[in-house]
């Protein structure tokens, strides 16, 4: 059995971590469809977001910013359709 972790559950990881609360009871509630504003996300948040996105994506930020546009991420499901385009440019 692989314990290769699916994208998903790589950006849930990095959520539930960024938002500190108890992790299990936080993952469990997260589905693709999930709003990030559900989760408390603030100005501040969405920062530590964006930065925590650099290991995921293996890239320096400043190589993808032009591609990443807040607006267009509002689910989970959004976060990790963006961490893939990104990983793939």
């Amino acid at each position: 059995m692989s314990t290769r972790l699916t994208l998903f559950d790589e950006v849930c990881r990095m959520l539930v971590t960024m938002l500190g609360e108890d992790a299990e009871a936080r993952r469990a509630a997260l589905a693709p469809d999930t709003r990030l504003q559900s989760l408390g996300m603030d100005s501040m948040k969405y920062i530590n977001l964006l930065l925590s996105l650099e290991d995921l994506i293996g890239k320096e930020l400043d190589e993808v910013a032009e591609h990443i546009d807040l607006a267009e991420i509002a689910t989970v499901g959004d976060l990790v359709a963006l961490v893939e385009r990104l990983r793939a440019l």
